[in-house]
C-alpha cells in the first residue's frame, strides 16, 4: 500500500520539477507569439510571471526594468531558455497530495 505522509514530500517535489518545466514553457512561448503579452511583461513582469504560478523578488529585478529577447530568438531557443526560466523562478505550489 502506497503511504501518502512518507512518501510526500518526495512526490510533491518531483511534480513540482515537471510543473515548473511545463509553466516555463508555456510562458516562454507566449511571449514569443503574444505582442500584448509582451508589453504586459515589460510592464509588470511580477504581475505577469503570477499568471504562470511563478514568483519573482522585485527586488532582484533591474532597476531600470526589463528587456525581452526578440521573438524570434524565443522561438528559436524556447526549450533552452523556457529551462533557465523555470531554474531561476521559484513556483507556487498550489496544493499537494
Amino acid at each position: 500500500m502506497f503511504d501518502f505522509a512518507t512518501n510526500h514530500e518526495s512526490y510533491e517535489t518531483t511534480a513540482t520539477i515537471a510543473s515548473a518545466k511545463s509553466l516555463a514553457h508555456a510562458f516562454i512561448e507566449r511571449l514569443g507569439r503574444d505582442d500584448a503579452f509582451r508589453a504586459f511583461t515589460v510592464a509588470d513582469p511580477v504581475a505577469a510571471t503570477a499568471q504562470y504560478g511563478f514568483t519573482i523578488d522585485p527586488s532582484k529585478l533591474p532597476a531600470q526594468g526589463i528587456t525581452l529577447p526578440s521573438k524570434d530568438v524565443l522561438n528559436a531557443r524556447l526549450d533552452e531558455v523556457a529551462q533557465q526560466f523555470a531554474a531561476a523562478a521559484s513556483v507556487v505550489v498550489v496544493f499537494t497530495i
